[in-house]
């Protein structure tokens, strides 16, 4: 029975359910409610009916509930008993990955590292791979198991891991860093279960400390040294191991405001790197550097020394140390000039004029000052030297000036100062005989000295010194030579040449650079309105380009290494020009070419450099063939 036809028997009419009639002021609700219970009476077999339709749709409401509540407790069970019998499969925690090996090693010496993996599934484990993570200074050593997948990673494809199983992989490599350096080494195993969709991955990693260098490294430098004064850097290394190092280099990190002057054995590249190349066990070197510094008064300078290779195009340290310096000042001071200016470069052949400033700074007058300079280069000509007093000793290379030389010397009073002069001049011939023989500096250094300067305690004496450093420009010779019998370019015509009749000639620009290696070189020129290129040049297709309109002619060069004609062969170009004299020419020589420029930058001292060469006529000296048909003729 459906629950209105129930609500429609319970209260029909003929129950005859009444409420009592009250007035409103005197409502009672207790009383209208005892009223209507006593009121309300149905018979007994009614109620019995209703009570047993509710019955019965309660029995069928329970069955429904019960038989949902039976299928949620099914679908629990089957997911719980579905999970646990895949956990009894497959669990990630069951896959365990450890790294094993020495948490503390020497530089460079090999390290052996075993990667075990525990599998404790009953799952087997699919396309299972190990990658192996390491820093950039650690060089994993060569295995065929092992494929390196970039610079800092590699891997071991493992293929299927049984359940049930265990297995290793063996990881070799040296690492190359300095001491107390720490490096870790990271194994991830990837790996899809038998069971289970999707890829998962297990890891671990052990921390490594570098206990020692192979390579040992000192660097040395004076403790205090004045403003502007010569400082001198010693670096010594040896390889205290058995097994010999590949590609050694030396790099020098320098304070702020230090000036490179040299080096020996000279850099290899820009000033403070070093090519040592194999270092065997047992070798050691040294390196001298000198140079400028300058800094304020109590300032520390600090330069570092490093050893090491190159590993993917960057420098990887094995060892390090640093030394410091400080700057103190001195009662004197002194300073120089060259050619009126305090940095400059030179040339073969320049006169140098050498300005030497001195005072005395002090509260107190100093007595027997001397003052030094020292001329060190095997550019210049001490045959020219001119100085006005002093002395230069030729062992030493040092000139020197006492109080015989100049009076105030004797006694130097507080706030006094002077002047000397001397002058001094470049080779003109650069000696070269060897490939060493380049990128030449003049070194100069001006002290004085008085034994009046007083000497702190558990510091050097400081003696005031200024030190220049002029760089001399490569030279560069252009040589132009034109043939008409020439073995490159066969010529023809008239010779002597005649009036409005072609005549060709072959053209040479023969190149030297000395000392310096340069950069961008070219030359240039142009040829007289009555001649041309004919296009012949050699060798063929050299970068020589023609302007017809402009009649200009540039051959592009690009760098050419220092000792060029003097320790390898002279660059040279060959070309052919034709001319067609005019009336106006019978008789003379007729021009060929005009000013020919060689130019270029010095990559050692930075500036635009040049040579120069005249014109060329008919009237070829250096073409014996020629004789006297070099005059126009009609």
């Amino acid at each position: 029975m459906s629950l209105s036809e129930i609500k429609t028997k319970l209260y029909k009419k003929e129950a005859n359910v009444e409420l009592p009639r009250h007035e409103w002021s005197e409502f009672d609700p207790v009383a209208v409610a005892d009223s209507l219970f006593e009121k309300t009476e149905m018979p007994e077999d009614v109620w019995a009916e209703k009570n047993s339709e509710l019955a019965e749709g309660n029995k069928k409401t329970i069955k429904i509930g019960m038989m949902i509540i039976g299928g949620i407790i099914l679908s629990v069970a089957l997911v719980v008993g579905f999970y646990k019998i895949r956990q009894s499969f497959f669990a990630e925690e069951r896959l365990t990955v450890s790294v094993e090996g020495p948490t503390e090693i020497k530089s460079g010496n090999l390290a052996t590292y075993e990667i075990k993996y525990k599998n404790d599934n009953r799952a087997d484990l699919k396309n299972a791979t190990l990658k192996i993570y390491y820093p950039e200074d650690f060089k994993p050593e060569e295995n065929a198991d092992f494929k390196i997948e970039g610079s800092m990673v590699g891997a071991f494809n493992l293929g299927d891991i049984k359940g049930y199983s265990e297995g290793r992989s063996v990881f070799n490599g040296r690492a190359y860093s300095p001491k107390g350096n720490l490096i870790k080494i990271k194994a991830e195993l990837s790996y899809t279960p038998s069971t289970v969709s999707g890829m998962f991955v297990a890891g671990n990693q052990l921390t490594v400390n570098i206990i020692s260098a192979p390579i040992t490294l000192e660097i040395m430098a004076p403790q205090n040294i004045s403003s502007q004064d010569e400082i001198n850097y010693l670096i010594t290394y040896k390889n205290e191991g058995t097994e010999s190092f590949e590609n050694i280099r030396i790099k020098v990190d320098y304070p702020e405001r230090f000036t490179f002057s040299s080096s020996s054995p000279r850099s290899s590249e820009s000033d403070n790197i070093w090519y040592i190349g194999n270092l065997s066990g047992g070798q050691s070197g040294k390196i001298i550097i000198a140079g400028k510094l300058e800094g304020n008064r109590d300032e520390i300078k600090t330069a570092k020394a490093m050893v090491g290779a190159n590993n993917n195009g960057a420098f990887v340290s094995y060892n390090e140390e640093s030394v410091q310096t400080k700057i103190v000042s001195s009662p004197l001071a002194i300073s120089q000039t060259v050619n009126g200016l305090n940095n400059l470069n030179a040339n073969a052949g320049d006169s140098l004029q050498f300005e030497i400033n001195y005072k005395n700074e002090g509260d107190i007058g100093l007595r027997d000052v001397i003052v030094t300079e020292r001329l060190d280069s095997p550019v210049l000509d001490y045959t020219t030297l001119e100085m006005n007093g002093g002395a230069y000793d030729t062992g030493s290379k040092i000139i020197t000036w006492k109080a015989p030389d100049y009076k105030e010397l004797k006694n130097l009073a507080p706030g006094q100062s002077g002047t000397i002069k001397f002058s001094i001049k470049v080779k003109n011939i650069i000696p070269i005989e060897s490939a060493n023989d380049k990128n030449f500096v003049i070194s100069s250094l001006a002290k004085i000295d008085s034994p009046d300067v007083p000497t702190p305690i558990s510091m050097n004496k400081i003696i005031s010194g200024n030190k220049m450093d002029i760089k001399l420009n490569s030279k560069l010779v252009l040589d132009v030579k034109g043939y008409y019998e020439d073995s490159s370019i066969s010529n023809s015509g008239p010779l002597p040449p005649k009036v409005s009749e072609e005549t060709t000639y072959t053209m040479h620009f023969i190149l030297s650079n000395i000392s310096n290696n340069i950069e961008g070189a070219k030359v240039e020129t142009t040829l007289p309105t009555s001649v041309a290129m004919t296009g012949k040049i050699f060798p063929e297709g050299s970068p020589l380009e023609y302007n017809e309109r402009m009649n200009s002619i540039v051959w592009i060069v690009g760098n050419l290494e220092a000792g060029t004609g003097i320790l390898s062969s002279k660059k040279e170009i060959a070309f052919q020009v034709r001319i067609k004299p005019s009336p106006d020419q019978a008789g003379n020589e007729a021009p060929l070419m005009n000013e020919s420029v060689f130019s270029a930058r010095d990559t050692f001292t930075g500036e635009s450099i040049s040579a120069r060469m005249g014109g060329k006529t008919t009237n070829l000296l250096e073409d014996s063939n020629t004789g006297m048909k070099y005059k126009v003729t009609n």
